[in-house]
């Protein structure tokens, strides 16, 4: 009887060391699975954050592509037909430089021309987007020089020039003459045409265009209208 006893203890022991062995080799799996879990789920938050800050990186590039600054305004002031001349209009506008803050940098300067369609000559120097994406100090956005106004009735040389505040635009430079961005862009403006005919050393420069351009619009009496300059791009004419 002893001896049975003995041998279903044995047997009772046996199984309890088997089950034992196999919990603990099912819970040794089973934190395996959670750990190859959590490393798996931390992987992909990884994965998740770097995607996340690709897409931010994207969107904060496109959205400096495509910011407008704005860096004049023409008020249409009067608007009439020439006396002697029926259905030829006399426009008289007011064209103001602004600043980076939007505000005029000056009292503007008044202008009559002969004709309802106003156009507006500039000089665009544009960079490469990878600049502009980049917030580059220099070659952040594109510049530009207004040049004269004329009409439809105007040969451009015979068009109104427009007084460029300082040696070049007032809102890309330091404002002493000396600073590097003074010194850059007066090198641009200086030599604008060598660098319109020289691809090669235009690229040097970071720019991508350099060229002129001539927006214009039909003027409307009261109107009021801004000129903007994309970053990436040139100008626009649109009615407040």
């Amino acid at each position: 009887m002893k001896f049975v006893l003995v041998l279903i203890l044995g047997a009772l022991t046996g199984i309890a060391g088997w089950w034992t062995l196999v919990v603990r080799e099912w819970r040794y799996g089973h934190v395996l699975e959670l750990e190859q879990r959590d490393g798996q789920i931390a992987a992909l938050r990884g994965t998740l954050a770097e995607r996340d800050a690709t897409i931010q990186q994207l969107e904060t590039s496109l959205f400096l592509l495509k910011v407008d600054r704005r860096v004049a305004r023409i008020e249409v002031l009067a608007q009439e037909e020439l006396a002697g001349e029926p259905g030829t209009l006399l426009t008289r506008v007011l064209f103001v430089e602004l600043g980076d803050d939007g505000e005029p940098l000056g009292a503007g300067k008044e202008i009559e021309l002969v004709g309802s369609k106003i156009y507006l000559e500039t000089l665009v120097i544009k960079f490469e987007d990878d600049y502009v994406e980049g917030g580059d100090f220099l070659r952040g956005a594109s510049v530009c020089l207004f040049q004269r106004m004329f009409s439809e009735n105007q040969a451009p040389r015979d068009g109104t020039e427009i007084d460029a505040v300082g040696v070049h635009p007032h809102t890309y430079g330091g404002g002493d003459g000396d600073g590097e961005a003074d010194v850059f862009y007066a090198e641009l403006w200086q030599r604008f045409w060598d660098y319109a005919n020289d691809p090669d050393a235009a690229a040097a420069k970071g720019v991508r265009a350099i060229h002129g351009e001539a927006p214009f619009v039909e003027a409307r009496p009261g109107k009021i209208y801004e000129v903007e300059l994309r970053a990436s791009g040139g100008l626009s004419i649109t009615p407040r």
